[in-house]
């Protein structure tokens, strides 16, 4: 019985986790909102206690901020947390591909199958599936770089980078077709230093979208979660 009622919690941990976390991401969770335990337990259908435990995960995660006798908020963004974020990111990716190997021809068509469903979602406007398919292509290479360390430092950042990468696609007319076709291009070649290259010139992209776009916007910070 214990253990059946902690498989519950893990289980109702993970949902809260999943619940939250898309929120955060796309935006209906903005920054500096505050998140409510008893509203969210509400919504997820759970007790308080897997979404404290949910909560905690997020923080660590840096999607979500505690702050003492005021509670959980949800992080703030900004120009200098974006490029510190991807300073971090590029040459930390940039190697998972550069050391990536054992990629098979059936590799390379998935590559390209999911590149086709990124188009067709975000012809649909469906930007979720967007960033979904997005994560896909690129943990598809850096798993072949057979570094345990390394991707728990990639799925660490890139849980903090996916609200930057929704963001982008306001500013996209299509998910990057061109630079993740480069990067496929190469890996089918067995140039791994150049599609690393490619993929940095991705990611440098993305930094000069978002960074240019918040300059048009005047925009300097989200709302401060100590005010």
């Amino acid at each position: 019985m214990i253990r059946a009622n902690l498989e519950l919690v893990d289980s109702s941990v993970e949902h809260v986790l999943a619940y939250a976390r898309d929120r955060i991401i796309n935006g209906e969770y903005a920054p500096g909102t505050k998140l409510l335990p008893k509203v969210l337990a509400e919504e997820c259908g759970t007790s308080l206690i897997p979404v404290r435990e949910a909560m905690r995960v997020l923080e660590a995660d840096g999607l979500v901020t505690f702050i003492h006798n005021r509670g959980a908020w949800v992080s703030p963004i900004s120009i200098s947390d974006l490029n510190d974020l991807y300073s971090v990111r590029i040459p930390l990716e940039m190697d998972a591909v550069e050391s990536a190997v054992d990629l098979t021809s059936a590799d390379i068509k998935k590559l390209r199958m999911i590149l086709d469903r990124a188009d067709e979602a975000m012809a649909s406007g469906d930007k979720a599936s967007v960033v979904r398919l997005n994560k896909d292509f690129h943990f598809t290479i850096y798993l072949h770089s057979k570094s345990p360390w390394r991707m728990r430092l990639i799925e660490m950042l890139w849980s903090h980078a996916e609200r930057y990468q929704r963001l982008s696609l306001n500013f996209r007319k299509d998910p990057a077709d061109m630079e993740h076709n480069a990067i496929v291009d190469a890996l089918a070649a067995n140039d791994n230093h150049g599609a690393a290259k490619a993929l940095g010139l991705h990611l440098q992209s993305t930094v000069e979208l978002l960074n240019e776009s918040f300059r048009k916007s005047n925009f300097s910070a989200t709302k401060s979660i100590v005010d």
